[in-house]
């Protein structure tokens, strides 16, 4: 099967920036298999499954304390392709309450959305639920260091992230 090139790319303006505002994590569970109704150029208009409102939980960043990549992998011997998404965050102070929900995130296969700096949502995990890969609680040394935890969510998926019409919210 040959796979056909369809269009170019002109320069894009100078107007986009770095970072993610925030994440919002949900059950990978409560998403049917299916459950990205999607418009013609593959842009989530709504979400389908048993989840409500109150199954979303948001977790604001700081400025410069998150990003999302999506690497391509490659298999010239195998004939493949498929692609590895990881979000990057800081979750600023320990405490118990976060230690313990983290512990459950950690068990969970979630779908990680993503609102970048330049207000684009992306959905990260949808095939096979993204895994909470590492996550690092620590104090800093000096005064002026990070005291809380760092957060690396992965997920290796046929296909790119996806991205959404509008806030996760307003799609179900």
């Amino acid at each position: 099967m040959a796979c056909e090139l369809s269009i170019g790319f002109t320069l894009d303006c100078k107007d986009g920036v770095g970072g993610i505002k925030k994440i919002v994590l949900v059950d990978r569970l409560l998403v049917n298999s299916n459950g990205f109704s999607l418009d013609a150029n593959q842009i989530v208009e709504e979400i389908v499954g048993t989840l409500t409102q109150n199954d979303l939980f948001t977790y604001e960043l700081p400025t410069q304390t998150g990003s999302f990549e999506e690497t391509i992998n490659f298999n010239r011997d195998n004939g493949t392709v498929f692609y590895t998404q990881t979000v990057n965050v800081m979750l600023h102070k320990l405490s118990s309450a976060k230690r313990l929900e983290l512990q459950n995130v950690a068990k969970a296969r979630v779908i990680v959305f993503v609102l970048d700096a330049n207000d684009n949502w992306w959905a990260v995990g949808y095939e096979n639920g993204a895994d909470l890969s590492t996550s690092t609680a620590g104090t800093g040394t000096a005064l002026g260091d990070m005291n809380g935890y760092t957060l690396a969510f992965t997920h290796e998926a046929p296909n790119r992230a996806y991205k959404l019409q509008e806030d996760p919210a307003n799609l179900i």
